[in-house]
């Protein structure tokens, strides 16, 4: 599973090619437990500050 860092300009980008609409809106962004792992938020990401990681969400 992936998490977003403290880094998070909460630009969109991430959010918009997640195919699992995992991501949460917010001030940083939020990865749910929706998260497939497919890595494309990370791929994205123009600041970086998506990385792998196993912190589970409930929301």
């Amino acid at each position: 599973m992936y998490r977003i860092t403290e880094e998070c300009v909460s630009c969109g980008t991430c959010h918009s090619v997640c195919p699992a609409k995992a991501i949460k809106i917010g001030f940083p962004y939020v990865i749910t437990n929706k998260c497939t792992d497919c890595g494309r938020c990370a791929e994205v990401c123009p600041v970086d500050a998506i990385v792998p990681g196993d912190e589970k969400k409930d929301t």
